[in-house]
C-alpha cells in the first residue's frame, strides 16, 4: 500500500477539540528517534498534543471546553483542559490530546487503515511503509472524522451554543513540530504540506542536522484532505 505523504495535526489530529471556537491551532511533537522505533519495534509511543483555540469570552472556554471534552474524549486518548485566559475582547484556550504513534502495514483501502490504526480512538499518529523504497517510511495522521462530525452536530444543537449564534465555521490549522533526535542529518520528503523555511511549497525537500527542529503544517488541501478521509500523509523520513 502507498498511502502518500502527510499531524497534526497536528494532530492532529486531533484538532477539531473545541469545536465552538472560532479559530483552532493544533500542533503536536515528532522525534525522529522515536519514529524510527515505532517502525522498527511496533512500539507505541505517546505524543502530546497542544491545542490552542479561540472563545468569545473565558465562560465559554470554560463550557464550551469541557463540552467537547465529554464528546471527544477518551480513556484511550484523554483531552485536558490546560487553561482559559483573556485576550482581547475574547478568551484563548489551551487544552491537551494525548495520544500514540504506532506502526502499520498499511492497506490497500484507506478506510480499513482508519479503521485499523484509530481502533475506538479520535486520532492518531503512525508511521508505515513508503511503498516504492524500502529505506523511506511515511507518517501521517489518522482521524476518526464522522466522530468529530457527529459530537460537532451534538454540540452546536446544544441551547448554549444556539443562544451565542455559533455556526460551526472554524479556522483551523494543524502542524507537527519535528526534531531531529538522530546523531545524523535526516532527510525530510514533503508532499503537499508547508514547512517554515519552504514558504508553503507544494513540493519539498527538508534536511535537518542533529537536535534541529522545523514546524510542518498541513496546507489547506491536506486539511481538508484529512476531515474528508480521516487520514492524510505528513512527511516522509529518509531511514539511512
Amino acid at each position: 500500500m502507498n498511502l502518500h505523504k502527510l499531524l497534526a495535526g497536528s494532530a492532529i489530529i486531533a484538532a477539531g477539540l473545541v469545536l465552538a471556537g472560532c479559530r483552532i491551532d493544533a500542533t503536536a511533537p515528532l522525534g525522529t528517534a522515536e519514529i524510527l522505533n515505532a517502525a522498527q519495534n511496533g512500539t507505541p509511543t505517546p505524543v502530546a498534543a497542544t491545542i490552542n483555540a479561540s472563545f468569545a469570552s473565558k465562560t465559554w472556554c470554560r463550557d464550551e471546553g469541557a463540552m467537547a471534552i465529554s464528546q471527544l474524549g477518551s480513556a484511550d486518548v484523554p483531552i485536558q483542559a490546560v487553561s482559559c485566559s483573556a485576550a482581547g475582547d475574547g478568551a484563548e484556550g489551551q487544552f491537551q490530546l494525548t495520544t500514540s504513534l504506532v506502526r502499520t502495514a498499511g492497506s490497500s483501502n484507506p478506510q480499513t487503515v482508519v479503521t485499523e490504526v484509530l481502533g475506538p480512538d479520535l486520532a492518531r499518529f503512525a508511521v508505515y511503509p513508503h511503498g516504492k523504497h524500502n529505506h523511506l517510511l511515511s507518517v501521517g495522521i489518522f482521524l476518526n472524522a464522522a466522530q468529530l462530525q457527529q459530537a460537532q452536530s451534538s454540540l452546536l444543537a446544544m441551547p448554549v451554543f444556539k443562544r451565542g449564534g455559533d455556526t460551526g465555521e472554524i479556522a483551523t490549522t494543524f502542524s507537527v513540530n519535528v526534531t531531529n533526535t538522530l546523531p545524523r542529518t535526516v532527510k525530510f520528503y514533503l508532499t503537499d504540506v508547508a514547512a517554515d523555511n519552504e514558504g508553503g511549497a507544494s513540493e519539498a525537500v527538508l534536511e535537518l542536522p542533529q537536535g534541529a527542529s522545523e514546524n510542518i503544517a498541513l496546507d489547506p488541501a491536506s486539511r481538508d484532505k484529512l476531515l474528508q478521509n480521516g487520514w492524510v500523509n505528513l512527511f516522509t523520513m529518509d531511514a539511512r
